[in-house]
């Protein structure tokens, strides 16, 4: 089983080098450009803009950067005017000032988008960047012209007896960590290191922000969205299965799912031909 790092860094070494799947697609290399960075909310936020025409916002997911989006940004930046960023804490953007939740990225999301004039976009979420871009599109309608979300995270995942033992042996060592001392802080963090996900083990300062907003349950507002939404979701994504694709489009009114055979949680990456063939024309709508 590859993990959600190992895919990570596979994927961020695929895009970067414009030599994966988006580059065979499209024929060509992704066009050069320099990243910028705008003042948003007292952050310094990294952004990379390319092409002209209907604005489409690119947001990565959680531990990555824009660099996922290198090849697929300049693929399209041929048709649309396409703009990817590093949200607070990841790649080269600042960190958050505090244990922030989605609607702080949201909030984060739509200042970079009155700082560059961007009134509406079409949004494509991965994975994290799928949450906010859920939030974004239920919350404020009018900045959301098309939402594309892939192998996005926001649904809780089913009750396992796994993952009840898991909750239960986290309960236990954050009992022991508050009333122990230094030997129960010991004993919390050789627990943590047995049953924590390597997201959270690898969130560093953004561990607390990690834990809000996997808790956060998006389903309500999966219902409030109102614009065209395209699902793509890879069909071996084992980080965001497949059922939480087939749950989201029950959820959202005007939705569809694209699966991608042989395709795991960067399915636009491992599939991006199979992918632009159903993502251009809905995006142009």
């Amino acid at each position: 089983m590859t993990s959600l790092g190992e895919d990570r860094a596979r994927a961020e070494t695929r895009a970067a080098s414009g030599t994966g799947p988006e580059a065979e697609a499209s024929g060509v290399r992704a066009a050069p450009a320099e990243p910028r960075f705008a003042a948003i909310q007292g952050l310094e936020i990294r952004y990379l803009a390319r092409g002209k025409g209907t604005p489409l916002l690119l947001l990565h997911g959680w531990g990555s950067s824009l660099e996922t989006f290198h090849g697929m940004g300049g693929d399209l930046a041929r048709l649309f005017r396409v703009t990817a960023f590093d949200f607070p804490g990841h790649g080269e953007s600042d960190l958050p000032p505090s244990t922030w939740h989605v609607d702080d990225f949201v909030e984060l999301t739509l200042g970079l988008m009155a700082e560059l004039g961007i009134e509406r976009a079409a949004v494509l979420g991965h994975s994290f960047g799928g949450r906010v871009a859920i939030k974004l599109a239920a919350a404020h309608p009018e900045k959301v012209e098309r939402l594309v979300l892939v192998d996005s995270a926001g649904v809780p995942p089913p009750r396992t007896w796994r993952r009840t033992v898991r909750r239960a042996a986290s309960r236990l060592a954050n009992a022991m960590g508050r009333h122990l001392g230094s030997p129960g802080q010991a004993v919390r963090r050789a627990i943590v290191r047995r049953i924590a996900s390597p997201d959270y083990l690898n969130a560093g300062p953004l561990r607390a922000t990690f834990v809000a907003i996997v808790n956060e349950d998006l389903r309500l507002s999966l219902a409030a969205i109102k614009c065209p939404t395209l699902l793509v979701w890879g069909d071996q994504d084992e980080d965001t299965p497949l059922a939480d694709a087939r749950l989201m489009e029950k959820l959202i009114p005007n939705s569809s799912l694209l699966v991608l055979k042989n395709a795991g949680h960067f399915s636009y990456l491992d599939q991006y031909g199979r992918l632009r063939l159903a993502l251009i024309p809905f995006l142009n709508g």
